[in-house]
């Protein structure tokens, strides 16, 4: 008995050690078809299931590395006014799935690129990113000290990345990444958002950055139903 004992514990160890990434790939999976589930009951989105992998062509985070790449739950709808899909991805890297919650909200013009990060996209050495552009500090200590900023323009840069845009930023419901290429803007979060509420007041809080050069009206922050997103888009 004595013996068993230990046995036994041991193997529920390694159980628990190998269920571990299937386990958090559930519940990621799960956060993201919630997230999407909320955007349609309470702001207007519907389900879009034609949409798949082609909607991510880029070779940047976070669609730069893994295999099996699939897209689920994806719907379409707004934010501020201006047409977002919003999907799960999931791809797989060294023998596990990797999850993420991703919005593409189409810009009413090009801008230069600019990209915020405030955690490497995957935690493996092996999977590494360097944006190819230089940083930029936006004089929020607090802000630059947890993210890192880039841009291709440094005028652009200082026009939107102002100490008020960082704060704008991390007074979004949770934290997240974002880039600007032409004219869209991508965000993603790693393992989902929470909810269809915290991806919207994130995607308003980027949309906000980037409204100096957008030219939108600013009702479309104010008026609750116009900044969730109403209509199909």
């Amino acid at each position: 008995m004595g013996v068993v004992i230990p046995i036994v514990l041991f193997l529920c160890l390694v159980g628990t050690i190998l269920s571990a990434p299937r386990t958090e790939g559930w519940r990621a999976g799960h956060r993201c078809r919630q997230a999407a589930a909320d955007l349609v009951a309470s702001h207007g989105f519907t389900a879009d299931p034609q949409t798949g992998p082609a909607v991510v062509p880029w070779s940047a985070p976070p669609f730069h590395y893994g295999q099996r790449v699939r897209v689920r739950d994806a719907v379409r709808g707004s934010f501020a006014g201006l047409p977002a899909t919003v999907f799960g991805y999931t791809c797989r890297e060294n023998g596990a799935a990797h999850w993420y919650g991703v919005a593409v909200v189409q810009l009413p013009r090009r801008l230069a690129p600019i990209e915020v990060h405030h955690e490497r996209v995957f935690s493996s050495a092996r999977v590494n990113y360097a944006p190819a552009y230089p940083s930029c500090r936006t004089g929020d200590q607090a802000f630059d000290s947890a993210h890192r900023a880039s841009a291709s323009d440094e005028e652009l840069a200082r026009t939107l990345l102002t100490p008020q845009a960082a704060r704008r930023l991390l007074a979004a419901p949770e934290p997240f990444d974002w880039r600007v290429a032409d004219d869209t803007l991508v965000l993603w979060r790693r393992d989902g958002w929470t909810s269809g509420a915290a991806l919207a007041g994130c995607c308003l809080a980027a949309v906000h950055v980037l409204s100096p050069v957008l030219d939108l009206d600013p009702a479309v922050f104010s008026d609750p139903l116009q900044a969730g997103g109403v209509g199909g888009g």
